[in-house]
């Protein structure tokens, strides 16, 4: 850039001092010729005289004096009365050449010669761009014959068009003013230097995120969590085995019109669940906690396969209306807002499965769907939902792959098992959230009814097995709030009730849930959330029918704290530890702890 700059104001400089030093010769040779001793430089075969005045001819005159440069090169800022600021001043009025800051305020000599390289470029440009004028030729014309006279009749006057607006043209550079960008730039020499080498790594950082960008409509979202898990208590009070699990997730989000999402998801992941388990008469004491309420929130175990997790589609028909369509991994907590916004992060909330939302948001059970979120107002919104969710049979080796896509009977889009969801979204005020939440499910294999949250039998309430399964259809209902105590205190609760019945048998059961909630945002730093739980997982209370006698008889409280530590915008550490009394609703059953610190990067 300092080359560049040298050539341009030091060629007319040599130019115009050599045709001086002719004109003095030729004026002594020949007295009565006169030449002025100005000269602009040369910029096309026939230029004119420059004509540019200097508005600040009276302030520093044509060039500055010594003891202004010098002042201007020591000074560690420089002011509205200095030359050099006023010289810019005059130069970007003139040529509209650099990006002075507005209001008279003094700049540090960064930021001065930041706004003189943005005048030199612009006054470069126009120097280099000049176009020289073409030499206009006289045309022969043949003497004119005289016509014939003619009268012609009368026409309606036409009306002519308006001449074509001719864009304005540049600003001439006159020598004065490369004189005063030269002194400004010998005063500033150190400092455009430093302006030069941030802009080359500026270019040299937007180049190499230009090679490395992954595509120009999809993003990569990714997440990593790795967890150091333990349990204690259960069953004989036996500790349990301390493990180490991970769960990774890339998420790849396209976008097709700017308003639309494809997201793709791959997960690996070998969390294994505390939940499993059934002692034996060799093995009394299996490594587990024998029951689903010992659950932690990012769990799941494929032995680090990677797997296509999710596959959804979303489009927003209206500016107030979306739609989400799933093949793969439909989740209502991650397409509908759950009224628990702290905890139900999987990678940043609640430790627990059952702390991050109600129960109600897990019957789809990642499997396929479609739904509906629609916004009457900014304080009125209902969601509806259709979905295909994953299958397990007990006792016949767990979970089924997803049954949407068999066509084999009592499976596919609507004979096999399925859940309509609805939600309704009211906000009184802008701290205070409610909804009301209802689902109609129909389980093929009469399991999973509570999310596999809660006790066992609150998820298979008519003893559902390989050998005996027993079709249940079910309505689920939930009430949600939330309310933001303060800017930096959220209350969250919610309450479900469950009424299942028994199909091609008698058999009724109800199945009951609640939990309390409450997050203190930037708690000891930014970023860090404190958070806790209280609640009563899943219990089946009543149940009729052959199977009456299968009911929880006593009640277990879950009670989790956490605390989620931001260390940077990447990385977040969360312990965590949830207390477990009277598991599976028994009280026989010895009160467990799980303790989790649970690391997550995110990029």
């Amino acid at each position: 850039m300092t080359n560049l700059l040298s050539k341009n104001l030091l060629s007319p400089i040599l130019l115009g001092l050599a045709v001086w030093i002719a004109g003095t010769f030729s004026a002594t040779a020949n007295p009565s010729s006169t030449q002025s001793t100005t000269i602009t430089p040369e910029r096309n075969a026939n230029p004119a005289p420059l004509k540019v005045t200097n508005p600040l001819a009276t302030i520093v005159g044509t060039e500055a004096t010594t003891e202004q440069i010098n002042q201007a090169t020591e000074s560690v800022e420089v002011k509205p009365g200095d030359w050099a600021y006023q010289t810019l001043q005059s130069l970007n009025a003139k040529y509209s050449c650099s990006d002075m800051p507005t209001g008279n305020r003094a700049l540090s000599r960064g930021e001065f010669a930041t706004s003189l390289n943005g005048c030199i470029q612009s006054m470069e440009q126009l120097v280099a761009r000049k176009p020289r004028k073409a030499i206009k030729r006289r045309k022969a014309v043949p003497a004119p014959v005289a016509p014939e006279v003619v009268t012609p009749p009368p026409v309606a006057p036409e009306v002519a068009p308006p001449p074509p607006v001719q864009p304005p043209a540049p600003p001439e550079v006159s020598q004065q003013d490369l004189d005063q960008l030269k002194q400004l730039v010998q005063s500033f020499g150190t400092e455009l230097q430093g302006v030069d080498a941030r802009i080359k790594a500026i270019d040299g950082r937007i180049a190499d995120l230009k090679d490395k960008s992954f595509s120009t409509t999809t993003k990569l979202v990714g997440e990593a969590i790795f967890a150091v898990s333990g349990l204690a208590g259960g069953p004989d009070n036996a500790t349990r085995s301390t493990i180490f699990s991970d769960r990774v997730r890339l998420n790849f989000r396209s976008s097709f019109t700017g308003k639309d999402l494809l997201l793709v998801r791959l997960q690996s992941r070998n969390s294994n669940s505390f939940a499993g388990g059934t002692p034996t008469a060799t093995n009394p004491r299996p490594s587990a906690a024998l029951t689903n309420m010992a659950r932690l929130g990012f769990e799941g175990n494929d032995d680090n396969a990677t797997t296509l997790h999710r596959l959804q589609y979303q489009l927003p028909l209206t500016s107030t209306t979306k739609v989400f369509v799933e093949a793969v991994g439909s989740e209502f907590n991650d397409n509908y807002y759950t009224f628990n916004p702290e905890h139900q992060a999987a990678g940043t909330g609640s430790i627990s499965r059952f702390g991050r939302f109600a129960p109600i948001y897990r019957l789809s059970n990642e499997g396929a769907g479609i739904g509906i979120d629609h916004k009457f107002s900014p304080n009125l919104g209902l969601a509806v939902s259709y979905a295909v969710p994953r299958v397990g049979i007990p006792g016949v080796g767990g979970t089924a792959p997803e049954t949407v896509s068999s066509p084999a009977d009592g499976n596919g889009l609507f004979n096999g098992s399925n859940v309509l969801f609805s939600q309704l979204t009211v906000k009184p005020s802008d701290d205070v959230s409610l909804g009301l939440v209802y689902a109609r499910s129909y389980n093929s294999a009469g399991t999973g009814l509570s999310g596999a949250n809660g006790s066992n039998i609150a998820n298979n309430p008519f003893n559902s097995t390989g050998t005996a399964i027993v079709a249940t259809t079910a309505n689920h209902y939930t009430v949600v709030g939330s309310v933001n105590l303060s800017k930096d205190l959220i209350l969250s609760a919610w309450g479900g009730l469950t009424q299942a019945e028994r199909l091609n048998a008698p058999g009724k059961a109800e199945i009951w849930n609640y939990a309390a909630t409450l997050a203190t945002k930037d708690f000891g730093s930014k970023g860090s959330t404190l958070g806790f739980v209280v609640g009563m997982q899943p219990k089946l209370t009543s149940n009729s029918g052959a199977t009456a006698a299968r009911v929880d008889k006593d009640t277990s409280m879950h009670i989790e704290a956490f605390y989620k530590y931001k260390v940077s915008d990447n990385l977040f550490i969360t312990p965590g530890l949830l207390i477990l009394t009277n598991p599976e609703h028994n009280a026989a059953n010895p009160t467990e702890y799980l303790g989790t610190i649970r690391s997550t990067f995110v990029f």
